[in-house]
């Protein structure tokens, strides 16, 4: 019984320590998660829209008309996003086998907790270039 008054003072201190030790190792895992993931989305969703954009001008039927387009892809995919894309550049031409070149830039966080805290430093640039059909018939 001698060896049980011992540990009096000790006893119950294995899974405090436990705790605390699991929770200082998921915590930057924790941290990490719900940083990356908002920047992983801007950047998809800005890839996806100048992707939408390009694509829009150049099925259109005039310049006018793939700007106009174009422009209304980025504020649809705007819409449904709590951060804001800018069609930045809208470049080409609608002949056949040109290039059209379609940029979007969003506003990345640097340091992001959802709900309490966000701070946009950089841009991000998305660009995408996509080629007008050769065998389009044009009106």
């Amino acid at each position: 019984m001698k060896w049980r008054s011992e540990a009096g003072a000790e006893a119950g201190a294995v899974p405090v320590e436990f705790a605390a030790a699991i929770a200082m190792l998921l915590l930057p895992v924790f941290v990490f998660v719900v940083t990356i993931a908002p920047v992983v989305e801007r950047r998809t969703v800005a890839g996806r829209a100048a992707a939408e954009a390009a694509r829009a001008f150049v099925v259109a039927d005039d310049v006018a008309g793939g700007e106009a387009a174009a422009r209304s892809i980025v504020d649809q995919i705007n819409a449904g996003h709590p951060f804001t894309l800018t069609l930045s550049s809208l470049t080409g031409y609608l002949d056949r086998g040109s290039v059209v070149s379609a940029t979007v830039e969003v506003a990345m966080p640097v340091i992001i907790f959802p709900g309490v805290i966000e701070f946009d430093v950089a841009d991000y640039t998305a660009t995408h270039e996509e080629e007008v059909d050769l065998f389009r018939s044009l009106p």
